[in-house]
């Protein structure tokens, strides 16, 4: 919630060189980390009392020291997106990524404890501290420029509340779950939410995030962007729409055979958030064009909306409906919002709302027909019982989905071809 935007500032810059602005971004972090130190050791106890949870109250203060490690890191590492250096973001990324996983693991193996997870996330932080001055040559200093400050905050102050609000209707609903249900209640809808959304966001947050600084090095040239807009767009739903839709078809084989008969109840759940998880790939790459232009003041605004909707509706969606309300609800703040930002961002790239919509035609029709031969064929169709049902039920979308594809290639001028050559250039 107190991301300050400094970063999104100066890769919105049209600016290359932004080496002048580096040593005052680097003590607003610094401060930021301090702040939130400060302010997780304070509130641990009362965080702790209020979810009923008495151990949490160490574990929320330590891992507070973690946004303090990450503040001394160096601020050159913004270059990596600016820059489009995504070999060094990889590097980057992944590298604490490793460390945490193997922290984590060992820990988990030897201790049996949840201290494992909160190792696992220290580790991944002073990963990215030392990882940050090996892989950029540049070396911050104590310094504070007020204009600079000032027109970092000018751009950030946005980003900043629309941290704000994403973590509201983001995190809100575990919030909210924890404390109107249970624990395990908590769980099954954290499990529902991860599966059902992560391979489908997981693609579509590396799109969006490669498609800011993309974008912002094109925001005079409104056709280049529009064309870069579009792009995205194909590239996210190509994708997102066949995996949120297969993993609609298949949750019923999925969960018992991956997860075990005790976590039948996430099965509606995690079906119904799959199409939450296809929503947000759609929209993924909106956010990219308001911030590129200049106007990430728009974003805020809409997601102000999503999150009142959430807001009015989540009470009364969790007394009638149980975790189906919370996640219907989640589903309708999206809904109701997309067509907003639609219009918005057609009129910014100068482009129709048909011609934005008229991009997910064709992975929304094979989407289609893969959840219902997958469906159908699942339900009536499968001798086979166990993992390799789950298995040939996959294949069986794939084969469908890629069938739907080159069907159209011959009898349109879609082409899929080339949208996929990019994606696997790309990876």
């Amino acid at each position: 919630m107190s991301q300050l935007g400094f970063d999104q500032a100066l890769i919105q810059l049209e600016k290359e060189n932004i080496d002048s602005y580096l040593s005052t971004l680097w003590v607003m972090k610094i401060v930021r980390g301090a702040v939130i130190f400060g302010f997780a050791f304070v509130v641990a106890p009362y965080l702790a009392t209020f979810f009923g949870e008495p151990q949490a109250e160490r574990l929320i203060r330590v891992i507070g020291i973690t946004p303090l490690i990450l503040s001394l890191q160096n601020p050159a590492v913004v270059y990596f997106r600016k820059d489009l250096n995504f070999d060094k973001e990889f590097v980057y990324q992944v590298g604490s990524s490793l460390l945490k996983l193997v922290v984590a693991t060992v820990m988990a193996l030897v201790f049996r404890s949840v201290w494992a997870l909160v190792a696992g996330i220290v580790a991944a932080n002073f990963a990215k501290l030392v990882l940050s001055y090996g892989i950029h040559e540049y070396r911050p200093s104590i310094e504070f420029n007020w204009e600079y400050g000032k027109e970092m905050f000018d751009f950030g102050k946005w980003i900043f509340a629309s941290s704000i609000l994403v973590f509201l209707y983001g995190q809100g609903d575990d919030a909210f779950v924890g404390w109107f249900f249970t624990a395990t209640s908590l769980g099954f809808y954290q499990i529902a939410y991860r599966f059902s959304n992560a391979p489908a966001t997981e693609v579509t947050h590396v799109i969006s995030r490669v498609a800011f600084p993309a974008f912002s090095k094109v925001q005079t040239n409104i056709a280049k962007l529009r064309e870069g807009y579009f792009r995205t767009v194909e590239l996210s739903t190509i994708i997102a729409f066949p995996m949120a839709a297969g993993i609609i078809a298949v949750t019923p084989q999925f969960v018992p055979i991956v997860l075990g008969s005790q976590w039948q109840p996430v099965i509606p759940i995690m079906q119904l958030l799959a199409i939450w998880g296809a929503l947000r790939s759609f929209g993924a790459s909106i956010g990219p064009v308001y911030k590129s232009l200049g106007r990430p003041d728009v974003e805020v605004k809409l997601q102000a909306i999503q999150t009142a909707i959430i807001v009015i509706g989540i009470y009364p969606a969790a007394t009638n409906f149980g975790l189906l309300g919370v996640a219907g609800v989640i589903i309708v703040s999206s809904i109701t919002v997309l067509p907003m930002h639609l219009s918005l961002v057609s009129s910014f790239i100068e482009a129709d709302i048909t011609s934005i919509t008229a991009l997910v035609i064709h992975p929304v029709l094979g989407s289609t027909a893969l959840f219902g031969v997958v469906w159908a064929i699942g339900r009536y169709g499968v001798p086979l019982k166990g993992a390799g049902k789950l298995a040939a039920l996959i294949a069986v979308g794939v084969v469908v989905y890629l069938s739907y594809m080159a069907f159209i290639a011959k009898a349109t001028d879609y082409d899929p071809y080339t949208i996929f050559r990019e994606i696997f250039e790309s990876i």
